[in-house]
């Protein structure tokens, strides 16, 4: 019974000296948590215009390419039309590269000042931990479903977000 008393006190003001020697567990700290719609956020991106534009001609390209060796493989025999469509993939493959390429420049581009400004809105508002809202779930080829994964706190930033993003994008030389 003396041992088990010995232990108990023993642990008690070992979590004693814990608490009092770990910062953070004496004084009532709370950690603010940013929320932001990252969706609505890359939306309001300039480039995301740009993106979608690449993408659009991209597959513009694409189709008008398949158009054009439907219509000079006509008559031919399969040999023919694999030999011309190997001439025309061989012109088509430094205009779709450039194309990519561009493309991934921009959505590099984006992501670098999208965290830019998080990061920005979050130190100013001393945050320590921004998350995403929501998230978008397929729940058919043609339809998303957005569940929030916050159910309750936190401060939205998406529109604070937005607007460094913004001042980011106008900034000269950046």
């Amino acid at each position: 019974m003396r041992r088990s008393n010995f232990l108990v006190g023993l642990v008690l003001v070992t979590i004693a000296i814990l608490v009092i020697a770990t910062p953070g567990w004496a004084a009532e700290e709370k950690a603010a948590v940013g929320l932001i719609d990252i969706n609505k956020v890359l939306d309001a991106h300039p480039s995301t215009q740009k993106i979608l534009d690449a993408e659009k001609k991209l597959l513009e390209e694409k189709d008008k390419r398949q158009t054009e060796l439907n219509e000079k493989g006509k008559g031919k025999t399969i040999e023919e039309v694999q030999k011309l469509e190997e001439e025309m993939n061989a012109e088509w493959a430094p205009v779709r590269d450039q194309i990519l390429k561009e493309r991934q420049d921009l959505i590099n581009q984006r992501y670098s000042d999208v965290i830019a400004a998080i990061r920005k809105v979050a130190e100013s508002q001393k945050l320590t931990l921004v998350i995403r809202s929501e998230l978008r779930i397929p729940v058919s080829q043609n339809e998303l479903l957005e569940m929030p994964i916050v159910f309750y706190g936190g401060i939205d930033i998406t529109d604070q977000v937005i607007e460094e993003i913004k001042n980011i994008a106008a900034a000269p030389g950046e």
